[in-house]
């Protein structure tokens, strides 16, 4: 995994000062990339560059690298999966190394703007075309890799894949979002459309963007699949175990040593088992709770039933405190996912000896592994069995069009009958993944702000695919990707995730929910696909992940410290923002509590 970086600007190559910031930025971020640095450049463009080596770990991969032509440069971070493929397609290409990079010029010379269309990875891309004074960039899609830009002070475009890059610069004043601040207190995490800073932008996943003459043209180039599949139950088993296991096997891919995740769930035990028959030798990384918490028996079966080499993480109580200081001190954006303490302690452990780890993200968004879906369920058979529903929903239609309405279902079901039975839309967008309610976050803001997420697909409120939909294309790339690539990166490791490859996504949001979740079981086509190469205690125990018990965090001594030093103390930073009577009402060892603390630490170091 890599980290990129670059300034737009005429006549930058004359100026002096443009190259000592370039280096400012490649220094910056350094952890991504600690095997190699490189700069080139241009009379209008100049690129940098950090590598960390996972495929073809000679010099051909150093990087910005150049077409055959010499008139393109990229700079390019992530991994192209089956990339060795698409080499063989293109023929005509003069080939001098063996690494997906230079596929990505050769694409680009064949199918120019729809490069994207045709790469099936996590990656980060930015293209120089000196013939054309053109900047080309690319985003994955679903926000694996990250890419912030930027105007500066001088009309600069300025581009990297941390803020923290832009913000070395100096040429970006740090002025927070109060839109994003807004989202992370209702969500605990930054809108994947937006940056905490008000003056860095965020190329949103499966978008590119096009720089020409100081012009800037975003548009989206992908998008999930509009129709639903239809396929039999059994079809469908068989394709799905086709798909996973294909994305496993090019998942594997390195130069380097893999290992895996092992959290004692169905999601990661199935990677796991699936590893183990190209890895004989894998290893197998899991962080131990205590009490309750704690999956990591569940772990221990898979590891002894595939022979792995089983390692465990814990924290301490005493550590946590610092540790989540640490960690919001190196994250660029507050984050108030528990999990980043588990994953910060246990990307340590596996940068002792290996550089590339599967992780079992996105399982639940794709299969139906959360409750609410299937308490979503229930909201979708009570409104399609309840005749006085349906009678009452015909005549309060009727009635809201005639008086005046020029749509009088939608308004009636939107504005009237959700106030006694909700749909599965707005409790998606109200009860699930929310934090503080609105009326909260408006008394706890001190100027005013609204902002919602958008979504690029119709929100049928029918199909029970809908909310998964909502999930992988928000909380996945604002909170999941985020957590795993900045905590990944510090250690200057990668995580990869099989569940994210675009055949497999497309195919399972265009699955049939039935064959997904029902109100008595979740994950119904994992369970039926892989479920004989798992245990039976992990096939009947709920999913936890890396979830952490926050009330008892809060109570540790040294957490109490942390509270009363900024969250009762009202010369705070987080106090710039958030109001402080209403901060008071809100400490009571909870999750609401413990996103207070996050914001208020982050703030402390970053604001």
């Amino acid at each position: 995994m890599c980290g990129i970086a670059g300034i737009v600007k005429k006549n930058i190559l004359n100026d002096d000062f443009y190259k000592r910031n370039l280096k400012n930025m490649t220094d910056s971020i350094i952890h991504r990339g600690p095997d190699d640095e490189g700069h080139e450049y241009f009379q209008n463009c100049v690129l940098g560059f950090r590598r960390l080596a996972i495929v073809d770990l000679s010099k051909d991969g150093h990087q910005p690298m150049y077409s055959s032509t010499k008139n393109e440069c990229i700079v390019f971070n992530g991994e192209i999966y089956g990339y060795r493929d698409l080499k063989n397609e293109i023929s005509d290409y003069p080939f001098t190394s063996n690494t997906d990079t230079e596929v990505i010029l050769a694409l680009y010379q064949k199918y120019g703007y729809d490069l994207p269309r045709h790469l099936n990875g996590m990656f980060s891309i930015a293209i120089w075309d000196e013939q054309q004074q053109k900047l080309f960039c690319a985003r994955d899609r679903f926000g694996e890799k990250p890419f912030y830009y930027a105007t500066g002070k001088n009309g600069e475009f300025i581009f990297a894949s941390e803020i923290k890059a832009i913000l070395a610069t100096g040429l970006v004043d740090e002025e927070l979002n109060d839109q994003a601040v807004l989202h992370f207190l209702r969500h605990s995490y930054v809108d994947s459309h937006q940056s905490i800073y008000k003056n860095i932008k965020v190329l949103p996943p499966a978008s590119q963007l096009i720089l020409k003459d100081s012009k800037i043209d975003v548009s989206q180039y992908w998008n999930l699949p509009k129709e639903e599949l239809n396929i039999s139950e059994e079809d469908a088993i068989e394709k799905f175990k086709e798909l996973v296991q294909k994305s496993v096997k090019k998942q594997l891919i390195a130069d380097v040593k893999v290992g895996a995740f092992l959290s004692g769930g169905l999601d990661s035990g199935t990677l796991v088992a699936l590893s183990s028959k190209y890895n004989s030798n894998l290893t197998t990384l899991g962080f131990e709770y205590q009490g309750e918490w704690n999956e990591m028996p569940e772990a221990r079966s898979i590891s002894q039933k595939y022979n792995t080499n089983h390692k465990e993480v814990s924290l301490k109580d005493e550590e946590i405190p610092k540790l989540l200081v640490e960690v919001l001190q190196n994250l660029d954006e507050p984050l108030a996912d528990t999990a980043i303490l588990a994953t910060y302690a246990i990307c340590k452990e596996a940068a002792k000896n290996m550089t590339v780890v599967i992780t079992g993200n996105a399982g639940d968004e794709l299969f139906g592994g959360y409750k609410w879906y299937q308490k979503e369920k229930e909201i979708l058979d009570k409104g399609s069995l309840n005749s006085q529903f349906l009678t009452f929903y015909k005549i309060g239609s009727t009635i809201s069009e005639k008086v005046g309405f020029k749509n009088g279902q939608d308004y009636f079901l939107d504005k009237i009958f959700r106030a006694k039975f909700p749909d599965i839309v707005s409790y998606q967008k109200e009860k699930v993944h929310n934090n503080f309610t609105k009326k909260e976050t408006n008394l706890l803001l001190k100027s005013y702000s609204e902002y919602e997420h958008t979504y690029n697909f119709v929100l049928d409120k029918t199909n029970l695919n809908t909310p998964m939909k909502m999930d992988l294309t928000n909380i996945i790339p604002g909170d999941y990707m985020v957590k795993d690539d900045r905590i990944a990166m510090l250690h200057s490791i990668e995580l990869r995730t099989p569940f994210l490859d675009k055949d497999l996504v497309e195919f399972c949001s265009a699955l049939p929910a039935k064959y997904k979740v029902n109100t008595d079981q979740t994950k119904i086509i994992l369970r039926k696909a892989f479920g004989k190469l798992l245990t039976d205690n992990i096939l009947n125990k709920r999913k936890q992940g890396f979830g952490a018990p926050v009330e008892k965090w809060l109570r540790i001594p040294a957490m109490e410290k942390l509270s009363t030093n900024i969250l009762r103390n009202p010369n705070s930073k987080v106090f710039l923002k958030l109001d402080f009577q209403q901060v008071q009402k809100n400490l009571n060892y909870n999750y609401k509590h413990w996103s207070l603390l996050v914001l208020g630490i982050w703030m402390e170091e970053h604001a």
